[in-house]
């Protein structure tokens, strides 16, 4: 049964459910109750009978569906990232790797 729901809502990871209805989650948006209601289709949600609820999941997806980033910024942002992303170093033979070495001030223990 649980792998059903899971297959069906696969974006929800909440261990613990808390239910928002519209009021609620436009708060915690922080846009108008009518977005919701008027883009509802295409929103995830869940529907216990004729009420319609968001879980924080939900929510989450919202917020990504509607978040704008120019293009400058989003352009900074790749760059910044393969700029932050290690070269790989060339390989090195079994030969060439020595010991490290005693560490300065370390006591040899017998």
């Amino acid at each position: 049964m649980k792998t059903a729901i899971r297959t069906t809502r696969p974006h929800c990871t909440c261990v613990e459910v808390r239910n928002y209805d519209y009021d609620e989650a436009a708060e915690k948006l922080g846009c108008k109750k009518r977005f919701l209601q008027d883009r509802i289709s295409r929103l995830p949600h869940m529907r216990l009978g004729e009420s319609v609820v968001f879980c924080d999941c939900d929510l989450r997806v919202i917020l990504r569906m509607f978040t704008v980033i120019p293009d400058e910024i989003w352009e900074g942002l790749l760059n910044q990232q393969s700029a932050e992303t290690p070269q790989a170093s060339p390989a090195r033979s079994l030969h060439s790797i020595r010991p490290a070495g005693a560490r300065p001030g370390a006591i040899a223990v017998r």
